[in-house]
């Protein structure tokens, strides 16, 4: 009898601990979600110290050592978000025609950085850099 009691016991510890660490879990995904478009453009292309910026620097070196690719993790993590905000300028549906590029973009490119593939690396920059005047384009807004 002691014995299912003590099984019982590491049953509903075990319980315990998943449920906390799922409830992290939340609570970090919560936290690293950006609160604006604006915010993901400061951290993803803003300076010389976003995402776009450091990632540009590895893809032109050819470096794609964990550095680069957690910052791409970073960046295609950050960017996924951007499609759940309301564009600020154009239609719903052209926002998120382009928001959803730009993750499938932000993508090929962690691919090929993770792949240390260079000529892919370089392919896949050159299409997010470009990207960003198609979507500016229709979704920017004016500045008055």
């Amino acid at each position: 009898m002691q014995r299912l009691y003590v099984l019982a016991g590491a049953v509903a510890l075990a319980l315990a601990i998943l449920v906390s660490g799922v409830q992290a879990e939340d609570k970090d995904e919560k936290k690293d979600k950006p609160k604006s478009i604006k915010d993901v453009m400061k951290k993803a292309h803003a300076g010389d110290t976003a995402f776009k910026a450091m990632i540009g620097k590895a893809v032109k070196e050819k470096e794609f050592d964990d550095d680069a690719k957690n910052t791409m993790k970073a960046w295609v993590a950050i960017g996924s978000h951007l499609g759940e905000f309301d564009p600020p300028r154009g239609e719903k549906e052209s926002w998120t025609k382009q928001t959803k590029k730009y993750t499938e973009d932000l993508k090929k490119l962690a691919k090929a950085i993770n792949d240390k593939d260079a000529e892919a690396a370089a392919k896949a920059f050159e299409t997010v850099d470009k990207g960003c005047g198609a979507c500016h384009g229709k979704h920017k807004p004016k500045k008055q």
